[in-house]
């Protein structure tokens, strides 16, 4: 690390790199990396198999110690890690599955001719969040991957079934807290330690249709960090933007911010993101949410994209805007003749080729032009080239902000 890295750098950055450089003082470990975005620390070991320390809870404790600290720690970890190994059987690591959700932006990429295997197991949950599975050990966590599959002789499907399953318990436990209600209500369910997975109930069929029809109420989860949740219960539309700005500030706030939007269920008891009509006392606030999570998401796996790993097409980003009047949006632009992965943003800048600039809401263009995903990126990219014929470049600008 360079003299000005070491001195001006992040503290949290700093502390990743201590820990990376103790992690790869161990015998048994072949090689490591700190992901500073995901503020964690992979390794491998010599002989077979992968882990990670997650870093939010090792530098909260470590906070204002002295390296000494740390380096217990660290060691204590590394230990239980080295020493304790998954179930090799699926009938010893069943009973072991919990779900979790994380940031879509840190999935893999399933790109055509990537050979590597042991790539963690995840499918789409919600726009911008994917549901992964962990096997919960007394000492470790470790993230289910593909190798693991193979190990156990069992699908994806498999394990995320036995995952919810084990959440059952847990599930009807949490339900009895909830009892009718005429006033608005917030309960707070923490999970400092990572060790109760109750930020993993909206994950659970009925769960959360549970709590409406126990209430009453169309319950709003708020899950703004990876850890822990907040249930509100039936706040009034000027009640509502209040809880948005909790959510914006913890989740801001957060070592490792999930989402700063608000969920609920839709009328067949799924979970769903919150929305209200333009006009509502809540939508600035929620257009805000949406695209700060949105510009995040698309940014880092924009990053991915572009770091010599995605060469074949352009690779479009996605801005976070602020209009004159406050109101905030995301924007993308889509060059004419240019082979671009596209994401999805509430609004497009078509450039064409005299150097015309025109802005069209993502509804209006998905409208007049064949959008499709392709296929392997999450959140979604629309592979598109040449711009629509003259008649449609028309009707577009004629749509055009």
């Amino acid at each position: 690390m360079s003299f000005l890295g070491g001195v001006f750098g992040s503290a949290r950055n700093r502390f990743g790199e201590k820990v990376l450089a103790q992690v790869l003082g161990y015998e048994g470990i072949d090689s490591a990396e700190f992901d500073a975005a995901a503020f964690e620390v992979r390794f491998r070991f010599r002989e077979s198999g992968h882990g990670k320390l997650m870093l939010d809870t090792l530098y909260k404790r470590c906070q204002g110690q002295p390296d000494a600290e740390r380096q217990r720690r660290v060691d204590d970890l590394m230990g239980e890690y080295l020493t304790e190994s998954a179930p090799d059987t699926w009938d010893a690591v069943a009973g072991r599955l919990r779900p979790v959700l994380r940031g879509s932006e840190r999935s893999r990429i399933e790109l055509e001719g990537f050979e590597g295997r042991d790539v963690m197991v995840w499918r789409p949950a919600l726009p911008y969040l994917i549901e992964l599975v962990v096997i919960d050990m007394p000492a470790t966590m470790h993230f289910v991957n593909t190798l693991d599959l193979e190990r156990w002789g069992v699908d994806a499907e498999q394990v995320f079934r036995a995952a919810h399953v084990n959440m059952a318990g847990l599930a009807m436990n949490t339900l009895a807290a909830f009892e009718p209600t005429t006033t608005t209500r917030v309960l707070e369910f923490a999970d400092d330690d990572g060790e109760s997975y109750v930020g993993s109930l909206p994950l659970v069929a009925g769960w959360l249709a549970g709590v409406a029809t126990r209430t009453g109420t169309r319950p709003i989860v708020l899950m703004p960090g990876h850890l822990g949740m907040f249930v509100v219960l039936d706040p009034s539309d000027e009640q509502l933007p209040a809880f948005l700005e909790m959510a914006a500030n913890k989740y801001d706030e957060a070592l490792r911010p999930l989402t700063p939007l608000p969920y609920t269920v839709d009328a067949e008891g799924d979970l769903v993101p919150l929305q209200v009509p333009q006009g509502h006392p809540a939508w600035s606030a929620l257009r805000s949410a949406e695209a700060q999570l949105a510009a995040h998401a698309y940014r880092i796996q924009t990053e991915y994209l572009r770091a010599d790993r995605y060469r074949e097409e352009a690779v479009s980003e996605v801005m976070h805007v602020r209009a004159p009047d406050g109101t905030e949006h995301t924007m993308t632009p889509w060059t004419d003749g240019v082979p671009t992965l596209l994401p999805h943003a509430h609004f497009v800048c078509l450039v064409t080729m005299t150097g015309e600039v025109f802005r069209v809401a993502w509804e209006d263009v998905a409208a007049h032009v064949s959008l499709t995903p392709a296929p392997g990126f999450d959140p979604p990219r629309y592979r598109v080239e040449d711009h629509p014929p003259a008649a449609v470049m028309d009707r577009l600008r004629a749509l055009s902000y």
